[in-house]
Parts: structure tokens; sequence; C-alpha cells
């Protein structure tokens, strides 16, 4: 099943649906506030993530392969993580072929077989809203066609985060 997303989301400013829909977005703020503690960082390897705020495609798993492929020549005990999903088969499928891809059901266990097979650092694609894992770097894609589309969080657009969230990511 391929559920799209509406067309309002892409539009340059807020129609008078997303305004109907943005008392909807309180549960998506909330939760947001209450997740956005600081977990311990693992000392053991270094991580970054390539994610977004925005729902759908914005380039992460292109970037996290860039990424991976300029890193891999610094250090070759560089691997990257995916959290496996059954609708994310294409994004697998293409880390596994180009990286040396480790995909888990939760994002600690990637570490820690990451840590086990002596890796030092690891990229994982996706995972900015995951509060468990305090990542050492962290990306946010955009696409440059949408950009934030409307610039309004779920279900009134299509953003995760408010705008002014980026600044607790380092690029």
């Amino acid at each position: 099943m391929n559920i799209r997303k509406p067309k309002f989301w892409d539009l340059k400013k807020p129609n008078l649906t997303s305004y109907l829909l943005t008392p909807f977005t309180l549960p998506l703020i909330i939760n947001n506030f209450i997740l956005n503690k600081k977990n311990k960082k693992n000392n053991a390897i270094k991580s970054i993530c390539v994610g977004n705020i925005y729902i759908g495609g914005t380039g992460k798993t292109p970037s996290t392969i860039r990424l991976y492929e300029i890193l891999k020549k610094i250090d070759p005990n560089t691997c990257t993580g995916k959290k496996f999903y059954t609708n994310h088969q294409d994004e697998r499928l293409l880390l596994e072929k180009k990286t040396n891809l480790i995909s888990e059901n939760t994002r600690e266990k990637i570490i820690e077989i990451a840590i086990k097979n002596k890796q030092k650092i690891i990229i994982f694609d996706d995972g900015l809203q995951d509060k468990n894992v305090n990542y050492d770097l962290k990306f946010v894609c955009f696409n440059s066609e949408n950009w934030i589309g409307n610039g309004k969080l779920i279900p009134a657009g299509p953003l995760r985060e408010k705008i002014s969230s980026l600044v607790k990511y380092d690029a």
C-alpha cells in the first residue's frame, strides 16, 4: 500500500485546509517536547545521522552513501545503519549494495553489532526523531523543490518538527 501525502502540504504557504488542521498538530508538539531529552552518547563508536524533518523523499539515502564513501577513505572501519522497516526495502537494498550495512529492529541493536564488529564510525540513514540515540553529528536533508512545503506540522503540513528545531542539528 502506497499512501500519498496531500497536495496542499507542498504549497508554498498554508491554505484553508492546513489552517483547519493546525489544532491537530498539538499531540506532535507535545510529543516532540517530551522526547527532546538528551541521552548519553556511546563513546565506543562515532555516530552520524542523516535524517529529515520533512515527510517524504529528501535524499537521505544518497547522502548517506556519499558520506560513507568519503569516510570509508579516512577510516575503513565505517558502516551504515538502517532500522528495519518492511516498506524501506529499496533503500535497504541500495545501502547493502553500496555500503557496509547493518539493519536491525532498533538503532541500539545496530550500534551494538557495529561495536562488536569493531566499527569506529556508523552513519544512520534516517532516525533524527529517535531520541533513544544521541548522535555525534546530525544532518537534516531537504528536497530543493519542496523545501518545507507549507511550513506546517503534520497533519496540517509535511513537517515532523517546527523549522525552528533546526538549531539543534549540526548541518
